[in-house]
Parts: C-alpha cells; structure tokens; sequence
C-alpha cells in the first residue's frame, strides 16, 4: 500500500517543515535552498528539481501562494492554512522531541552509572 500524502495527511517531512519554515517571509526558490541548508547545518539539501516539484505541490495544497518579485523571479511565501500546519508540526516535533530527550536522558544516566 502506497504511504499517504504529507499534503493530505498534514505529517511534514523535515524537507517540507524546512521549506515552509523558510517561507515564511517572501522568499525565490534558490534562496529557500540555501536558507534551508543553512538553518539545518547542511543536514538537509535540496536540489533543484525537488525544490521546484515541492513548491507546485505546496501551491496545489494551499499552504503557500506566489507572488512576482521583479519580473524574473517569482517569489513564494507560506498562507495562513500553511503557517497553521507548520505551527501544528512544530508543536508536535516539540513534544516528540522532549519525550525522546527523557528517554535519552535515563540511557545516558545508565551508562554514566554502568562506567563508575
């Protein structure tokens, strides 16, 4: 069976959680690019094709609209359905997060005991 949508289900992959997130002000495809790789630490690439593929389906989804620049460049920023998806994910990734660093917190703890 074939994995549902993040467009559908509203589950981002970190790819898309990073691109809405740059798009939060006006912003050209190149650019998101690179503010992506530059807010992840080079963790997360985009290449070009995936860049342009993920923007058409950010557009069909609504969660962000286009706007023109000067002409050349058409620049993308995130709509209000887009944040409150975005918002929704950070939230979730938040909890998640501390739920894990509990978890890792009494691992450490453990091997910090199991090494005296």
């Amino acid at each position: 069976m074939a994995r549902p949508s993040p467009y559908d289900t509203g589950e981002l992959t970190d790819s898309i959680f990073f691109i809405l997130l740059s798009m939060l002000e006006p912003i050209h495809g190149y650019l998101v690019m690179q503010k992506v790789e530059e807010l992840t630490n080079s963790m997360i690439e985009i290449g070009p094709a995936t860049m342009y593929t993920t923007i058409a389906k950010l557009l069909s989804a609504g969660w962000i609209e286009e706007h023109e620049d000067d002409g050349i460049r058409k620049e993308y920023q995130v709509t209000d359905t887009g944040k409150e998806t975005l918002k929704q994910n950070f939230v979730k990734r938040k909890f998640l997060l501390s739920q894990a660093e509990k978890v890792m917190k009494e691992e450490l703890d453990k091997d910090e005991i199991q090494t005296r």
